[in-house]
């Protein structure tokens, strides 16, 4: 990564070059998502996109006070894939909570040294050592720490609930001293979002080998909003940034990642919290993308996650983030519009400009008693299919 780029010219050429490699694994993930499924081995189909054979979602269901819905019926739900009913085939009831769960959810709590100053970095990282340590190091979920620096992503070992342990991850690692600083300006911002959208992605593949839910718990002011007008954006620029959306819409579908969003940092002049709101709208084509459909506030609301922003209590919103793994459902289908016809491909380019995205809507039935509040239901928003 550098930042000390002459010339324009120079500087598109070095975002090209750096997204290239990691717009070609998104791709490959966009034409080949289904979620756990492939197709069967030795069909003529083997060597293609094909539409999802199956798909996972873990959805958390409250009531009106955020209290977790643990007593629902597979009947209570309902699925729409692209507007049109699907049946579900499957529900498990898991969480930490549950008796006999089948698989217990993990979390990770990412430090991000990139897109924090040294000295809020600091008060992040002795924060989180705090959580670790409460109830003498004893933690209700497995657990990893991971740190994102802006030469590398630094994970620990296997999940543990010694929190103990992964304190002294912490302090083994210590803070860096940036090298993408924040006075390079816009080239500045735009290697932080880069590297930053990169690791994510890695992160998620690496995932996807693991079994279960993971709660991913990103603990950042996340990554500039690089609007559109700033800079002129050719076709190739806009499809690459659709290629982008894609493919981390759909690996942590895929990895059934649930991202929260964790900013505590409230002192920033001239901050507006809400700005992701309005690009909340999941993209449908490479025309209407815009770089702020790529922030990370963005990224977690449409992985069935939340954004706390609202405190500067690390301790008190890790937890808060975790009540979505007291109790959850998920949810096993095969999705039926996929096959209506609706193909895409990939373009010169070689961005997915062409894929279709998918809307996942779950509801839950009203066999309630009269007068019950009404629930709140958390869930991936949906996914993108492609074919070539």
């Amino acid at each position: 990564m550098t930042t000390d780029r002459s010339t324009k010219g120079e500087r598109m050429q070095g975002r090209s070059e750096k997204v290239r490699a990691w717009t070609g694994a998104m791709l490959l993930l966009a034409a080949a998502m289904t979620a756990g499924a492939a197709p069967v081995a030795g069909s003529s189909d083997a060597g293609k996109a094909v539409a999802p054979q199956h798909l996972l979602v873990d959805v958390t269901v409250t009531d009106a006070q955020g209290k977790p819905e643990m007593d629902l019926s597979p009947f209570d739900f309902h699925l729409m894939d692209n507007g049109k009913a699907q049946r579900v085939l499957a529900v498990q009831k898991a969480g930490w909570m549950v008796p006999g769960a089948a698989t217990a959810p993990e979390m990770v709590l990412v430090l991000d040294a990139v897109n924090l100053s040294f000295e809020k970095m600091q008060l992040e990282r002795q924060d989180v050592q705090n959580f670790l340590r409460r109830d003498g190091g004893r933690l209700p979920v497995p657990t990893r720490v991971a740190m994102l620096t802006d030469t590398k992503f630094i994970e620990s070992a296997e999940p543990t609930t010694d929190g103990n342990q992964l304190a002294k991850f912490i302090d083994r690692n210590p803070n860096p001293v940036h090298s993408l600083r924040f006075q390079a300006g816009y080239y500045g911002e735009l290697d932080r979002a880069t590297w930053s959208m990169d690791q994510l992605y890695k992160l998620a593949q690496g995932e996807q080998q693991r079994p279960g839910r993971k709660l991913v718990v990103w603990i950042s002011h996340g990554w500039h909003p690089l609007a559109r007008d700033y800079l002129a954006m050719s076709k190739e620029d806009l499809q690459r940034d659709y290629a982008m959306v894609v493919g981390l819409t759909n690996a942590l579908l895929r990895a059934r990642i649930t991202l929260v969003s964790l900013d505590p940092i409230l002192d920033l002049p001239g901050e507006n919290l809400n700005y992701y709101k309005a690009f909340l709208p999941p993209v449908t084509s490479w025309q209407h993308v815009d770089t702020p459909n790529l922030l990370l506030q963005v990224l977690a609301r449409h992985s069935g996650g939340m954004v706390l922003d609202q405190s500067t209590n690390i301790e008190g919103e890790i937890r808060q983030a975790m009540q979505v793994l007291r109790g959850w459902y998920t949810l096993a289908y095969t999705p039926t519009s996929a096959a209506s016809g609706e193909t895409g491909s990939a373009g010169k380019s070689g961005a997915t400009d062409q894929s279709v995205f998918h809307a996942i809507q779950v509801t839950v039935g009203s066999g309630q008693p009269t007068g019950q509040a009404a629930v709140k239901v958390m869930a991936p928003v949906g996914y993108y299919w492609s074919a070539q």
